[in-house]
């Protein structure tokens, strides 16, 4: 715009320049028309404006690395054609933290209605919420620009799923204890007298209201009932998006590799028709949220607010916020997909079986760091290193 201003000027002052040395009534015609012309197609376009209104739709979903398509709808009900309009569109991951703008030219005819296609490629996975900035419609001349009254931002959400992995999980044995719980321990007794655990001889110590007195009438001994102890030998997958305060800022590979390794893990549970819950903090909205799987079907609508899962700084860690206004752990076996290792989760490794996947440069596969079982890898090599998973 700045070029063609710059142009009308030095016209007008060739014009002007011209009418002096003529002297007719041809050079000031035309230096009517110059000055007039360009100011009155200011004017019809400011008249415009007001009667454009502009929309964008986006497919809800997608895959990494393919193109997905939306639409931005251009509604003109004004006499005059609108034919020079740009769009500014901007993109941003909010898994990841990419940002992009996108500008996108346009024309509407009078009285009509068009639509324009968005063609949108992300290379990572993640939910990217694009957003309709700003729409400006320029002149014939390019002399003068004017914003269309939009009210508020249009914005629309597409999902970009991740890339899965086959992945081979083990289950190790672990329990925790849990009251409501209908399942018993087979390897250690408790306090639940409504179910029995073992029976066995009296040993000094032992209450009294343990002795099973039917028992010890028939075989002529003290004998004694341990109580069962209610557990659930139940899993837990956490995506870690915070990193602690002066930390650099989250690696998109890194998150993109994370996402795509709980996802696929979860899927393997869901194959084996083991129920699990996937749990993961959003800084955007300082909310934590867990969701039980089962099925596939659970973990499509797991992945919205999964991939949506807004990184920031975070001196706790996302176990540290689920155990936030919890009076014990829930879960026998926790899986934490990470960026890297916090040593302040050691306490939670003489509470179940802690397992950290970790996403790092030079990783160095299955090892132990305070008391917590690890597996790294670099974001290359994460699906491989995942090919087999004892948890």
């Amino acid at each position: 715009m700045k070029k063609s201003r710059v142009l009308w000027i030095l016209w007008l002052i060739v014009t002007a320049l011209f009418c002096a040395a003529a002297d007719g009534a041809a050079g000031w015609l035309l230096a009517a028309v110059s000055l007039i012309l360009p100011l009155l197609s200011g004017l019809f376009t400011r008249m415009i404006r007001n009667r454009l209104q502009a929309e964008m739709t986006m497919a809800a979903y997608g895959q990494s690395g393919e193109v997905t398509c939306g639409k931005i709808l251009l509604r003109n009900r004004s006499f005059l054609p609108a034919d020079r309009l740009l769009c500014l569109v901007g993109c941003e991951n909010l898994l990841t933290g990419e940002k992009e703008r996108v500008s996108i030219h346009m024309a509407a005819p009078a009285r009509m209605q068009v639509d324009q296609e968005i063609r949108l490629k992300s290379r990572h996975c993640g939910r990217v919420r694009l957003t309709l900035r700003q729409v400006t419609l320029y002149d014939p001349f390019g002399l003068f620009r004017f914003r269309i009254p939009m009210g508020r931002e249009t914005q629309t959400l597409t999902l970009f799923a991740p890339e899965t992995f086959p992945t081979e999980v083990q289950i190790a044995y672990g329990e925790s204890t849990n009251m409501d719980s209908d399942e018993y321990s087979m390897k250690k007794a408790g306090y639940d007298p409504s179910e029995t655990f073992a029976i066995r001889e009296y040993r000094q110590g032992d209450r009294i209201r343990q002795i099973h007195w039917k028992l010890t009438e028939k075989f002529g001994d003290l004998m004694v009932r341990d109580y069962g102890l209610p557990i659930q030998n139940t899993i837990l997958l956490l995506l870690e998006t915070g990193r602690p305060q002066g930390a650099e800022r989250a690696n998109a590979d890194c998150l993109n590799a994370l996402a795509g390794a709980i996802f696929s893990v979860s899927q393997e549970l869901a194959s084996q028709q083991i129920v699990h819950t996937i749990g993961w903090q959003n800084h955007e909205e300082n909310t934590f949220t867990c969701m039980e799987v089962e099925s596939d079907e659970d973990l499509n609508q797991v992945l919205p607010g999964l991939l949506g899962a807004v990184p920031g700084e975070d001196e706790q860690s996302v176990a540290e916020h689920y155990l936030e206004g919890r009076e014990q752990l829930e879960f026998a076996h926790v899986v934490l997909f990470t960026e890297q290792h916090r040593s302040s989760l050691s306490f939670l490794a003489e509470q179940c079986l802690l397992t950290e996947v970790i996403c790092e440069e030079n990783g160095s596969g299955y090892d132990q760091r305070d008391g917590i079982a690890v597996l790294s890898s670099d974001p290359g090599n994460l699906e491989e290193s995942l090919a087999y998973l004892e948890i």
